[in-house]
């Protein structure tokens, strides 16, 4: 056999070989993802796989998007709302190939693993929908207008911004979270309502939402919703997370507290 024909044949026998050994699935590869119709609906959708797409997520997710899904480096999954939509191909396309130009890499997973997690993270955005409170949601909204909860919440565009708004935490929310955070409302704050207090050098007081630190300077929104400067030259000091911007309701009367609940958790947002 002449020489240049063994060695084209030699060649294609190792070709052959490799493609033999190469991974089933090439995105676990770090390769290039199989170019193939994504089903239109999730056939990993039950409670077993939203537990078990649960924990992937604290392993492959979770240190962007929190161990809640309440956002920091990546987006807020509870909201939801997502860039590339949120229908069951969607969101898989989102997790399997990642979203080019922002910081959503692909997940190296199986692609079961990547439906368990599309499975979850579509329970993360409306956990509320699967719970009706037991109280008043009528008399709850007198009650959280009497609080003046809308001096810092919105509700359909109306209310203040210092808080997040509650237009749709019904849908998004359980009520686990809704009675926690009444009660007990710095065990769970949003990255971007993080309250921040500036002690300065002439004994005055700040306190209100950071915006922006850097070397020179200091920015953050008062209860006021006034925005607000300071050069760290003439910072003092500078206490994270407290005090909490949003006071208590454990003390509430026991109904009234049951009907604020039920009033938050009849907030699904536009149809």
């Amino acid at each position: 056999m002449p020489l240049s024909l063994w060695i084209c044949c030699s060649f294609a026998l190792l070709c052959t070989a490799l493609r033999a050994q190469a991974p089933q699935n090439a995105a676990l590869a770090g390769g290039a993802a199989p170019v193939a119709p994504i089903a239109a609906t999730n056939p990993f959708s039950s409670e077993a796989d939203i537990q078990q797409g649960s924990a992937l997520f604290q392993a492959h997710c979770a240190v962007c998007h929190g161990a809640t899904g309440e956002g920091g480096r990546g987006a807020d999954l509870t909201a939801g709302l997502y860039r590339r939509g949120g229908r069951d191909p969607e969101l898989y396309a989102s997790i399997r190939f990642g979203i080019p130009g922002t910081d959503m890499a692909p997940v190296r997973v199986t692609d079961d693993a990547v439906w368990k997690l599309v499975a979850f993270v579509k329970r993360l955005g409306s956990q509320g929908l699967r719970e009706k409170a037991p109280g008043d949601p009528i008399a709850g909204r007198q009650v959280f207008q009497t609080m003046s909860c809308v001096v810092c919440h919105s509700v359909a565009k109306e209310g203040g911004t210092l808080g997040p708004d509650l237009t749709d935490v019904g849908r998004r929310r359980g009520l686990k979270f809704l009675a926690e955070s009444l009660a007990k409302p710095e065990a769970d704050i949003p990255i971007a309502y993080r309250a921040v207090e500036v002690v300065l050098k002439s004994g005055a007081t700040v306190s209100g939402i950071r915006l922006n630190r850097d070397d020179l300077s200091i920015q953050l929104r008062d209860p006021g919703d006034n925005f607000r400067s300071f050069l760290m030259a003439n910072v003092k000091e500078i206490r994270y997370d407290k005090p909490a911007l949003m006071p208590s309701y454990a003390a509430l009367d026991p109904k009234d507290f049951t009907d604020v609940i039920a009033y938050l958790n009849s907030l699904k947002g536009a149809p």
